[in-house]
């Protein structure tokens, strides 16, 4: 798992940055609107299920309530026997199997018979009366009354009604058979009637009625062109149903009324039940969350448009925004690549000072100082070349110089005048150090011993009026440095600074080392400079280019010397008061020149 994180990473490190903010910008649309449409469409589907739930538990309700009516009207039927007294004392009479009815009872029984089918039922299709005590009479469907009709003891109907003691029992659908031999479906209702006087038991009613009947009721309720509409009693068996409608027995028994959910047969169905508190009966209302669904896939559809337009649209407008925004980096890379084939006269437009902008800015800045880095190059090998046709110049027979020199300290010693072999001596060593080995790092000690050398000529030539004043830590000998640095700086304190003041002067040379930087200061108490003069040859210093006047070109070109070996931020800084003498000083990075001396 970590190396596939890792790999795809990488694949994304890798991609241009376009594409990144594509990708980006297309997982931060794609998703949430995912998500939302999910989550929009699964709260809508779940609200649609419980709108759909409740109404359908309503609609049930509602039947039920109608059949509990329907079924209460049969309820009061069965009391009817109460109100004829002739008819309770046929139940409580003695009969022998076969013995035949009086023509006054059989009078009464038609009549009690006519009344309750003349009350309006026409669904009512028979009416039986049991005596405790072996009377019956039973009128059938399209039959004749009968009288042979003996009570069955073990009937389950009849165990309900005695146990509920008067109350009626509903009998769950049946088939009876007439006379003539013709079966029909009924379910009946059953009530065990009692005596007044003494409450003993007297016989039972049963009143057989068409399943049409509720059935109509039934057919009243619509929940869909899939749906199963069906009545069972408290063990969940069927007692009748809507038409043809499927009936689901997986369900089992089900109690109270409520909306649930359920699996049944492989599919997900929607089932809201009601039970009857008169017949005990439960009224079931399947219908299959995939018909329920229909509807919705509609507005899911619509989502997965609407969806799929927004996020085209806002795809298109991510990938116009992208190459937008990182056109201007194209365009510098492009710069880039032509800057690193050495084509330094680019530019890129600043448009804006965004990021990118800031960028540009930056790349200007750059090709600038590369096309002045590689023009202060030429430069250098041009000074190159004319010092060293200089120098050649300067070196002709460069022995000549040195056997001459040494005939004048001969000659000057055997003469005896001390002051003049001094000084070619001095001389002597000054051209040899000048002209001789083009070393490119000398020691800080070569550098001092030569100024030394050029002071003590200097000294003679000046006599009283220069004191030369050296004060250096000695672990400073042996850093190196470049050569003829110091020297040119003396002297210019000596022509610039003593020459045109009066009286004696004083040169000091200092050196020391803070924090990685050695530090070498060259001071005289001459006639200094003002304050123009200094801002003047500090603007000349920052702009070494111009290397051009009469007076300070030593400070120049050894200020470029170094900037140039060393880099921009090293160099000369110069302070002066009007005749309060020059202060020079020397900065150097005594590290880097220290491992410079280390490669040599």
């Amino acid at each position: 798992m970590r190396g596939w994180f890792r790999n795809m990473q990488q694949w994304f490190g890798n991609l241009a940055l376009a594409r990144k903010l594509i990708l980006v910008q297309v997982l931060l649309i794609v998703l949430p609107l995912g998500a939302m449409g999910v989550f929009a469409f699964g709260s809508f589907a779940a609200k649609m299920e419980d709108q759909v739930g409740n109404y359908q538990l309503q609609t049930l309700k509602q039947v039920t309530l109608n059949i509990d009516t329907y079924m209460n009207e049969l309820n009061r039927l069965s009391l009817m026997p109460y109100q004829y007294q002739e008819i309770l004392d046929f139940l409580a009479s003695s009969r022998s199997p076969g013995e035949p009815l009086s023509l006054a009872e059989i009078g009464q029984l038609n009549n009690f018979v006519s009344k309750v089918f003349l009350n309006g039922r026409v669904d009512i299709m028979g009416i039986s009366l049991f005596g405790e005590r072996g009377a019956s009479y039973v009128v059938l469907p399209e039959s004749q009354y009968m009288t042979t009709y003996q009570l069955d003891g073990g009937a389950e109907w009849l165990e309900q009604a005695r146990g509920k003691f008067g109350q009626p029992t509903f009998i769950t659908t049946h088939e009876v058979r007439s006379t003539s031999g013709s079966v029909y479906q009924v379910f009946s209702i059953a009530r065990e009637l009692r005596s007044f006087d003494s409450g003993e038991t007297l016989g039972y009613i049963v009143i057989d009625i068409d399943p049409d009947a509720v059935r109509k009721l039934l057919a009243q309720v619509s929940m869909g062109s899939k749906e199963s509409l069906y009545m069972t009693d408290g063990a969940g068996e069927l007692v009748l149903r809507k038409g043809e409608t499927a009936v689901y027995p997986a369900l089992g028994k089900l109690e109270g009324e409520g909306v649930t959910h359920m699996d049944a047969e492989g599919r997900s169905l929607l089932v809201a039940h009601v039970a009857s508190e008169v017949t005990g009966w439960t009224t079931v209302g399947v219908v299959p969350v995939s018909e329920l669904m229909k509807d919705s896939l509609v507005v899911r559809n619509s989502i997965l448009l609407i969806g799929t337009i927004c996020i085209g649209l806002a795809v298109l407008v991510s990938v116009v925004i992208a190459f937008r925004i990182t056109r201007p980096l194209r365009m510098l890379r492009t710069l880039m690549r032509k800057v690193e084939r050495g084509d330094l006269n680019v530019g890129f437009s600043v448009g804006h000072w965004d990021e990118v902008g800031q960028l540009g800015s930056a790349f200007n800045l750059m090709v600038s100082r590369l096309s002045e880095l590689g023009y202060r190059l030429y430069e250098t090998e041009i000074r190159e070349k004319d010092a060293e046709i200089a120098a050649l110049q300067s070196k002709i027979n460069p022995h000549f110089l040195y056997n001459t020199l040494g005939s004048i300290s001969m000659y000057a010693e055997v003469e005896g005048n001390r002051e003049v072999v001094k000084m070619t001596n001095n001389l002597s060593r000054l051209l040899r150090y000048s002209l001789s080995g083009r070393k490119e790092i000398v020691t800080l000690r070569d550098e001092i011993e030569h100024v030394k050398g050029y002071m003590t000529i200097q000294q003679m030539r000046y006599e009283e009026r220069l004191d030369f004043q050296l004060a250096t830590d000695e672990f400073l000998a042996d850093v190196p440095v470049i050569p003829l640095m110091i020297q040119p700086i003396v002297e210019n304190a000596i022509n610039h600074g003593l020459d045109k003041g009066i009286g004696s002067g004083i040169i000091r040379l200092t050196c020391f080392q803070s924090q990685g930087v050695l530090s070498i200061v060259i001071e005289d108490d001459g006639i200094g400079m003002t304050a123009e003069r200094l801002g003047e040859m500090r603007e000349r210093l920052m702009n070494d280019r111009d290397l051009g006047g009469t007076s300070g070109n030593g400070l120049l070109n050894v200020h470029r010397r170094i900037r140039l070996h060393y880099g921009e931020q090293y160099g000369l800084q110069l302070e002066s008061m009007p005749f309060q003498g020059l202060k020079v000083t020397i900065r150097l990075p005594a590290a880097k020149a220290a491992a410079q001396r280390g490669a040599g």
